[in-house]
């Protein structure tokens, strides 16, 4: 289930805060990021003078496996935001937003994204981002979970008194294995999967940064990552769990034949 929400993330305004990358615009009054390194100031300016384009502009852009979200950020502003799956659709609803003002004998325009945020979240997405090992979670978690439903219930017999009493037969051990099978390879592929999701998301968050000279902000969804590492938890608890009732029963039948 946990798995399933982090894959809705960012397709609809109810699931905005479920997001792997957020890029914002820092404030105009923040000073030009300067390095150690740097030789040429030139690309700086250009990239401070190219974000003023948008007069302060406060959007915010999330990515999600299926979906961008949109929106503005900040104390006094609206935070609610505009979800889609498409990319062209959310630049043509940006752009819409696009106005020019007249200063005298000089004319401003104010470009909403003027450096571009909703395009670099799209190739994020669509270049950086895998889901497919999820899937593969997900498909292997459900078989467990069908393999599970055909385990033995308790039911009433006699024994050799006449007397009715409750027993549960042991499950079979090929169902056993192929539930712990199941959970394993739901458990291994869900640490990789989670791990590559928090590394590509972190490194884009710094190299957008990086790269538009502290004129964006990046962030890492904490939700996301979250929902990532309790649905491997979980499965891993679970795995754990039927591995230790294979080896209980794998022990009592061993003790039980010792015995006869």
């Amino acid at each position: 289930m946990f798995s399933a929400v982090l894959l809705s993330g960012c397709t609809s305004n109810g699931m905005s805060n479920i997001y792997l990358l957020s890029l914002h615009y820092n404030n105009p009054e923040s000073p030009i990021v300067t390095a150690p390194g740097q030789v040429s100031p030139a690309i700086a300016n250009a990239v401070f003078n190219a974000s003023q384009t948008g007069n302060g502009t406060a959007l915010e852009v999330r990515a999600g496996y299926m979906g961008l979200c949109i929106g503005k950020t900040g104390p006094d502003l609206d935070e609610t935001r505009v979800c889609s799956s498409s990319a062209k659709s959310l630049a043509a609803f940006v752009q819409a937003e696009k106005k020019t003002i007249d200063l005298g004998n000089v004319s401003i325009t104010i470009i909403p994204d003027p450096l571009n945020l909703i395009m670099i979240a799209e190739e994020f997405r669509q270049k950086i981002v895998f889901d497919g090992l999820i899937y593969v979670v997900i498909v292997a978690c459900v078989i467990a979970f069908i393999l599970l439903s055909t385990f033995p219930g308790w039911h009433e017999e006699r024994d050799e008194n006449g007397s009715d009493v409750e027993i549960k037969p042991f499950p079979s051990r090929p169902v056993s294995q192929c539930v712990l099978i199941a959970l394993v390879l739901g458990f291994s592929l869900g640490i990789i999967s989670i791990l590559w999701q928090h590394i590509n998301s972190s490194s884009t968050a710094s190299m957008a940064e990086i790269l538009n000279y502290g004129a964006v902000s990046g962030h890492v969804g904490v939700g996301s990552m979250a929902l990532g590492w309790i649905a491997v938890i979980i499965i891993g608890i679970v795995a754990t769990a039927m591995l230790v009732m294979i080896m209980s029963i794998s022990l009592i039948r061993r003790l039980t034949d010792d015995e006869e």
